[in-house]
């Protein structure tokens, strides 16, 4: 599912599923990196529903790899 370019409809119909396996073919890091530079490549506007799509999901991703503090 290699994208040199993501537009709008493109991540706005993705599943979860999709676009962390999106993300790792395009920057060929880990899920959760991955996912993390696709939203700083939309930073500059915080108000964009794109931002919030990556960042919302790098979130997740965190929350779900976190297990404790030790």
């Amino acid at each position: 599912m290699s994208m040199d370019y993501i537009t709008n409809e493109d991540w706005f119909t993705m599943t979860e599923a999709e676009a962390i396996e999106m993300a790792i073919d395009r920057h060929g890091e880990d899920g959760i990196t991955s996912v993390a530079y696709c939203a700083l490549e939309t930073w500059g506007d915080h108000g964009n529903p794109e931002y919030h799509f990556w960042f919302d999901l790098f979130l997740k991703l965190i929350k779900r790899e976190h297990v404790g503090w030790a």
